[in-house]
Formats: C-alpha cells, structure tokens, sequence
C-alpha cells in the first residue's frame, strides 16, 4: 500500500480522538505534580503537547486540519500540532529515514524527517524494556552538529511512543549530511541509559528551498515604532523578522499576531520555536508563524491582536522572603505564598490568564542582596495564571526578580505586505 492509498484509508480514523490518546492531558498534569522539583526548561514541550491533544479534542477547527495528515506509523501518536506539518505531509515533503539501532534495552528508529532550508524535524520511536521507566527523554548531542542549531526535543510517554526532534539554524542553512548523536534518559534524570549515532544524508531537493518577501516597512504598536523587516517563507514555517527603534519607551517582549491571505485563511503562531529575542536587550527580533508556502498566496496581511512590553524603569521586584511581601509587581499580578523549605525557597505568584503564546512573567535571572542568582527550577499551571520559582539553596531573606514582560496592550493594526512580483 502506498502513501496516498494509506492516507485514503486511514483518514477517517483520525476523526475521532484514538483510544489511546484518551486522558493524556490528565496524565501529563499528573506527573507534573508528581515531579514537582524535577521540572527542566526541556519539559516545556511536553506541556505543549498536552495542548495538542487538547486542541484536538475539543476544537473541531483543529481536529478537521488535522484529518489532512496520513497515519504513517510515525504520526499516529504525533498527533496534528503544526498547520505547516500538516502542510508539508498532505504534499508528500517526507524523506524517509527508517534507520534502526538498539543499545543497553532501548530501541530508537529514526522514522521520518521533513526539512526545508532552515529546520529539520525528525519523527522518530522509542521501545524499551526497563520497567522502572515510565517515561524517557531523548536528547541531541548539539556540539557535534556544524553549523549548530537550536535544539528541541520532547519526550516519549511510553514504549513504543512516538517522538519528535527539531533541529532550527537561525544563521545557516541545513547541512548536506547530519551526525546525530541522540542519549536517552529514564524519566528524564540521571545519566543517559542509551547512546545512538545516526549518519543521514538530506535531500538537496528538499534543503534548498526557500523564499523571502522583502517588507521593509514601519508600523506603530502602543506609540512604539517597530521596523517589519521581512517574511521569510518556508514548508516548515514562517518567520517575521523585526526591528527596534532607538526612540521607543518599551522593548518589545512579544507578538499576538496572524498573516490572512485573500481567500480568509489564517496562518497562525505556533507553539515550540516560536520566536527569537535579542540576548542582550530581549527585543523581539524573530517571530514564527505557519507556514503558507504550499497554499502560495498573493496577498497577505499581518493582522497584530496585541503586544506584550517590558517598561525598563519598571522590570523589577523586590521580594521580602520573611515578611511575604513584594514591591514592584505590575498590575493584576500578585504574590500567594512563599515557602520556606529545608533546601529551597519556593515563591508563587498569580496573574490574569495571558495568552499561552506569551512567555512567563518573571524571567530566572535573579539578583541576591550579593549579586547575581539564578533561578533553576520552577513552573506554571492553567497555562500561566500561577508561576513559581525554586532559589535552591538561598540564605537571603530578600532577593530582586526581573520581569520577562510588564504589561500587555491589546491592538488591531493591520499590515498589507507587497504582493508576489
């Protein structure tokens, strides 16, 4: 059976949420309780999964876009969390890979990749016999990648789940061939229980294609000029590249925003690699968006619904770890509870539910009444109306936080780009 005959068979499957997908969002919440202090930066992904499943479940929209991709092993339990994937696979712009290697119990095929000039995404299996494992996290060896990516990596929720790798060049372009050392970790701790090598060489069919839409245009958001500078377009995604003024008040933190084409379709943010900031003012430099590159449309227009800002003078709060108090928290947001624990002090704020495309409130550099501190673990629920932060080991009784975003201003600026010479 070939690709589209499968796809022809197995469509309607996908209609309904499969069984086995049933509570995921349940169980992922679970854990998250459960593991309170093992939270990772990398663990972020696997929240955005849960919203995956859960937008399948409950929007009909999102369910009936994903009904566009074939079952092809790999994807059954992927599910349908990218327009742009969705894309790329409907048009057959899948290389097969289906490289094998076992090591130490653990069984790792990498199935299927879609690539473009700028990312790489794997798809790729888990199966492993330790039953102390209840979950395992598969990480990219990025130092021997040249040029070297951004890396994102989920995890994989049971033996013979499905995974998925993206590799994002902000710079370069994708190599011609790929050294991809993987390691596996159970649960997500400790030392790798497995190590895999993979050689893959990439399509050159595939890894050359691109276009850019030159823009080069001022717009004015919230009395701030933001320079549009171009949209790049690729199968995988697209990005909005911006600049900043030197005259503006606030910086730019990020971007509620879609692109229309003339039919009405909307090509919307997305979760994972989402945007880019400057790493030395946190300006949003670079922004992510689906990808309209198979619908090849001559018009668009980038619709902005709203902006989060951060005002210099006003990005810091003091907190009074014995009073319980804080000074300098922006409006609609609060300080619950400070715990003082044998080894940690665990701070819990609360704020208005934002969008979950905003970043967290309070970023996880710190400052101790003796310099610089960093934050290394913490989370957020129900999306991000509750945020905390762990300062292990901390013997203040006062530390200063930064805020990733000050305020939020809801907007409705439209930008008609230059059509398609």
């Amino acid at each position: 059976m070939d690709r589209k005959q499968e796809y022809d068979t197995l469509m309607q499957e996908l209609r309904q949420t499969p069984p086995a997908l049933e509570g995921t969002l349940d169980r992922a919440l679970d854990r998250r309780r459960a593991r309170r202090r093992k939270l990772r930066p990398l663990r972020s992904l696997a929240a955005a999964a849960a919203v995956f499943v859960l937008l399948v479940n409950v929007s009909i929209p999102f369910a009936q876009a994903c009904t566009h991709i074939p079952v092809l092993g790999w994807l059954a339990q992927a599910v349908c969390f990218s327009h742009s994937l969705s894309s790329a696979v409907e048009h057959d712009w899948v290389q097969k890979v289906e490289q094998t290697q076992r090591d130490n119990g653990y069984t790792l095929t990498l199935e299927d990749l879609i690539v473009d000039q700028k990312q790489i995404h794997f798809f790729y299996t888990l199966d492993w016999e330790d039953p102390a494992c209840e979950y395992a996290m598969v990480l990219v060896d990025g130092d021997r990648l040249s040029p070297r990516p951004t890396v994102l990596s989920d995890s994989v929720e049971g033996p013979q789940d499905a995974g998925h790798i993206v590799l994002d060049y902000r710079e370069g372009q994708v190599p011609d061939r790929l050294d991809l050392v993987l390691t596996v970790r159970p649960n997500g701790d400790g030392s790798p229980a497995a190590r895999f090598r993979f050689q893959v060489a990439l399509d050159p069919s595939l890894t050359a294609v691109g276009q850019v839409r030159p823009v080069e245009q001022w717009v004015e958001l919230d009395g701030q000029q933001i320079y549009v500078d171009c949209l790049e377009i690729y199968p995988t995604h697209a990005r909005l590249l911006l600049r900043d003024h030197p005259d503006n008040t606030a910086r730019l933190v990020s971007l509620l925003c879609h692109l229309e084409d003339e039919t009405g379709r909307r090509y919307e943010r997305e979760g994972g690699l989402s945007s880019f900031s400057d790493p030395d003012t946190g300006f949003l430099t670079e922004l992510r968006l689906s990808s309209p590159y198979f619908q090849q449309p001559e018009r668009l227009t980038l619709c902005i619904t709203g902006a989060a800002w951060q005002d210099p003078g006003e990005a810091e709060v003091t907190v009074d770890l014995t009073a319980g108090t804080a000074a300098g928290l922006p409006e609609g947001v609060r300080l619950i509870q400070v715990d003082q624990e044998p080894d940690r002090t665990v701070l819990y704020f609360q704020s208005s539910a934002p969008s979950v495309l905003l970043p967290q409130r309070f970023s996880w550099t710190c400052r101790s009444p003796e310099g610089e501190w960093h934050v290394t673990e913490g989370g957020s629920g129900t999306g991000l109306e509750t945020e905390d932060l762990h300062l292990i080991g901390y013997p203040w009784d006062q530390v200063t936080l930064t805020l990733n975003w000050t305020r939020f201003s809801p907007l409705d600026v439209s930008l008609t780009l230059p059509a398609v010479e």
